[in-house]
């Protein structure tokens, strides 16, 4: 299946960012898998990210489709209705159900759903999860956020395995941070024991300004973008490049980028790592 997670990061004046993450693997009936396959999709110019799992197929092209189109002010509204935007999402979704052939996609789906409303301190974060059971109609939910920095949603088969290493940074001395999130879910990934979950993380987010963000990760030595190996392409400032310890990262070196915060793995984390 997959791993996918939605958490938040709050400073002192609430909540400031939104992230989401996935693995890169995709499998086949016949436990074939390839770890290159992009799960998540975010609108540049207006703040909403989504993110699947389950069917692929239908997910890949039908949210590449809705991300065009609230880039293109078709969806997203001008003033920042997060509600009228979800409604027409999943009119959307609906309607390319209603023409998907039915024995295609019976196990059926979930998606996440983040947007920013406002812009600035005044600003408020949402998460819907959206699913579909292979059988009867679409339906949302929305996600209550935690009051502190935080895991909001994981869902998919490696949930167990997430949850495991969670527990452990949670622990730590980095509790309660959102790199402890991002950490836990790369460590899961690293350890390889969910089958269905593998690949580079994959990572985007929101910020109380400015559009949905697309980061680059640092994973085993080489850059990865939405799962793809581009280690051997141009570096480009129009990306920003996380570790597996949520570290900024010089696209070049692949080191902590000069100036940028230290995250070093907690003392109490090494060893179970090592």
């Amino acid at each position: 299946m997959t791993s996918l997670i939605a958490w938040i990061g709050v400073d002192q004046r609430g909540v400031a960012s939104t992230y989401f993450a996935s693995d890169s693997r995709i499998t086949w009936g016949n436990r074939e898998s390839w770890d290159h396959g992009r799960k998540l999709f975010v609108a540049s110019k207006y703040p909403h990210l989504l993110g699947y799992c389950g069917d692929v197929m239908f997910l890949t092209q039908t949210l590449g489709q809705i991300v065009e189109m609230i880039d293109l002010g078709m969806l997203a509204d001008v003033e920042g209705d997060v509600n009228a935007c979800l409604e027409r999402i999943m009119g959307v979704l609906s309607w390319a159900l209603a023409s998907y052939p039915s024995s295609a996609i019976r196990h059926g789906f979930q998606v996440l759903y983040g947007a920013r409303e406002g812009v600035g301190l005044t600003s408020r974060f949402h998460v819907w999860l959206i699913s579909f059971n292979g059988a009867s109609k679409l339906t949302t939910e929305m996600i209550s956020l935690p009051a502190k920095s935080g895991l909001a949603k994981i869902l998919g088969s490696g949930e167990r395995s997430f949850r495991s290493h969670l527990k452990q940074w949670e622990s730590s001395d980095v509790g309660g941070t959102s790199r402890a999130v991002f950490s836990a879910f790369a460590d899961s990934l690293r350890e390889g024991a969910d089958p269905a979950s593998g690949g580079p993380p994959q990572l985007i987010g929101l910020y109380r300004t400015g559009g949905g963000k697309i980061f680059g990760v640092v994973w085993k030595g080489r850059r990865y973008f939405y799962g793809t190996d581009v280690q051997t392409l141009p570096s480009t400032k129009a990306v920003n490049w996380h570790n597996e310890l949520f570290e900024i990262c010089d696209p070049i070196t692949l080191d902590r980028k000069p100036g940028a915060q230290p995250q070093p793995r907690p003392q109490s984390l090494r060893k179970s790592r090592a």
